[in-house]
């Protein structure tokens, strides 16, 4: 974990190569790669109640075909929302095909907010991450904004929810996503970068243990 200017620098340069790859693929190649990814993921939405997903920008693999998926199958399903108190900090909010949807500061549509659709965060079994960088460490670099990473952070090193003391026993399983374009030999980390516990590429699925 490093924070050194240098290494900084070398995350910022290696964000936008991977940017501009991911953006170049083509219509036709994005929507193969998330037909693939159904395969990688069907089996970790097949075994849970409450997933997590979010909808693509900036080139990202696209996770409809598992959103799709998980409603198929009775899975509940919830989008990140910007969080209105807490700057940069994401809630996660219940998602269906009949959501009124609203776009954020980012141009990213995103769930009306209200408060009886906030699913709590450790209530969800699998929250899927997007990515713009991975190495086969289980390491990933983000957008930059670290949005996940602070959202995260409470719950993956403390089993702390939320901004409270309240334990739990089993956090979510963290499962990044990405175009096989996006993988790096090694990921210059930074202090504050939450690993995935496993990511996925229509091609490869890299995790701590079996697959």
């Amino acid at each position: 974990m490093n924070t050194d200017p240098l290494i900084m620098s070398a995350r910022q340069a290696l964000r936008a190569e991977l940017r501009a790859k991911r953006r170049a693929l083509s219509e036709q190649e994005q929507c193969h790669a998330q037909q693939q990814l159904l395969t990688q993921a069907s089996d970790f939405i097949h075994n849970a109640d409450i997933i997590a997903a979010y909808l693509p920008n900036d080139g990202e693999i696209s996770p409809q075909t598992l959103i799709d998926y998980a409603w198929a199958h009775n899975k509940t399903v919830a989008l990140p929302v910007l969080h209105p108190f807490h700057p940069q900090t994401l809630l996660f909010v219940r998602y269906t095909s009949q959501s009124n949807m609203t776009k954020n500061k980012f141009g990213i549509p995103e769930p009306q907010l209200t408060t009886q659709d906030i699913i709590p965060i450790h209530t969800i079994n699998r929250i899927f991450v997007p990515l713009v960088g991975f190495d086969d460490q289980g390491n990933r670099m983000g957008m930059g904004g670290g949005f996940y990473d602070r959202t995260l952070a409470p719950i993956t090193e403390s089993h702390q929810v939320g901004y409270v003391s309240f334990k739990i026993s089993t956090p979510p399983t963290l499962i990044g996503l990405a175009h096989d374009v996006q993988m790096l030999d090694s990921i210059p980390c930074a202090q504050w970068d939450i690993p995935m516990s496993h990511i996925l590429t229509p091609q490869k699925c890299i995790t701590m243990t079996d697959c």
